[in-house]
């Protein structure tokens, strides 16, 4: 008789948590076979995908997620972060932006459309996406990296150094990252 998809995906889970990769992306690419409906399992074979930097190969298994479920703002962002990672970044930004339109509280969602965005050339645009990752997250001193960046490349030194005095309050580190990168003090 053979095994459930929902057995054998919880048996994946198990393998993903002592760290047997390899043998969990076989066990969720048998349950999406076996079962073409079960998001999960799609969403875990593009996990898997992506941390061996099989870009293309992860797309389509966030695509196929993302097909049995178009109304999940998260699905979208892995389509979308897949498709940045790939460095097709004017694939990406239409796809950040729906998941965006889905769910606009999604931090992660406006900082890597600031990064696509300022990939090609579109800075104004990415400052903007990124002061809102900032807002949205205080915390996460990278949005302000990338900002203090866009910037820089803009010749707008009162703004960078504005994020520069936020961010050294923040992360010291990356204060100091931007400090010498970008010519401050």
């Amino acid at each position: 008789m053979p095994l459930r998809p929902s057995f054998l995906f919880r048996y994946g889970q198990v393998l993903m948590l002592l760290k047997r990769r390899a043998r969990a992306l076989e066990v969720f690419q048998s349950v999406a076979r076996d079962d073409p409906r079960h998001r999960r399992a799609w969403d875990c074979v593009g996990f898997l995908l992506a941390q061996r930097e099989a870009y293309p190969q992860a797309i389509d298994a966030f695509r196929h997620a993302l097909a049995l479920d178009p109304a999940d703002a998260a699905a979208h962002f892995n389509v979308a972060f897949m498709l940045q990672r790939a460095g097709r970044h004017a694939d990406a930004v239409p796809v950040f932006e729906r998941a965006l339109e889905l769910d606009a509280r999604i931090d992660r969602a406006w900082y890597g459309l600031g990064l696509s965005l300022a990939k090609l050339g579109r800075l104004e645009d990415a400052a903007l996406r990124f002061a809102e990752a900032a807002r949205l997250k205080p915390s996460n001193a990278y949005a302000g990296y990338q900002l203090a960046g866009v910037w820089h490349r803009l010749g707008q030194r009162d703004k960078l150094n504005a994020e520069y005095q936020r961010i050294k309050g923040l992360d010291p580190q990356v204060a100091e990252r931007i400090r010498t990168e970008f010519g401050i003090g």
